[in-house]
């Protein structure tokens, strides 16, 4: 997971995990997509975050792509596709970084009330 594709996963998550508890509303009274929500929710932000702080039970992640990036950080700035500083990351891209993460629970809000509108008009 990296920075530039966290928004897109995010919101599908959302409205993934609403459909699965649509179709699960007639077995359970327990809120499915509320909870799957918040599971996917918490999972990406513990996972993005530890790649970002580059600890060391995340290496297995980002080492795949080892020719492309160097780090967790790394993969999280760059995604091996651009050169933005990941390794002297103090000041400006930290907070951009914190600023990202603290916004993935929107991106899942907006996949639900995607689901949720649409959904509607089916």
């Amino acid at each position: 997971m990296t920075f530039l594709i966290d928004p897109p996963l995010l919101i599908s998550f959302g409205v993934i995990s609403y459909a699965i508890g649509a179709k699960l509303t007639d077995r359970t009274q327990l809120p499915v997509g509320s909870i799957l929500a918040i599971f996917s929710t918490v999972t990406i932000i513990f996972t993005s975050s530890s790649l970002y702080l580059n600890l060391w039970y995340m290496d297995w992640f980002w080492t795949p792509f080892y020719p492309l990036v160097d780090s967790g950080r790394d993969l999280m700035i760059n995604s091996g596709l651009f050169s933005f500083e990941s390794v002297d990351t103090q000041g400006l891209i930290d907070f951009l970084a914190l600023m990202q993460i603290a916004l993935y629970p929107l991106w899942v809000f907006l996949g639900t009330r995607v689901f949720a509108r649409y959904s509607r008009d089916s």
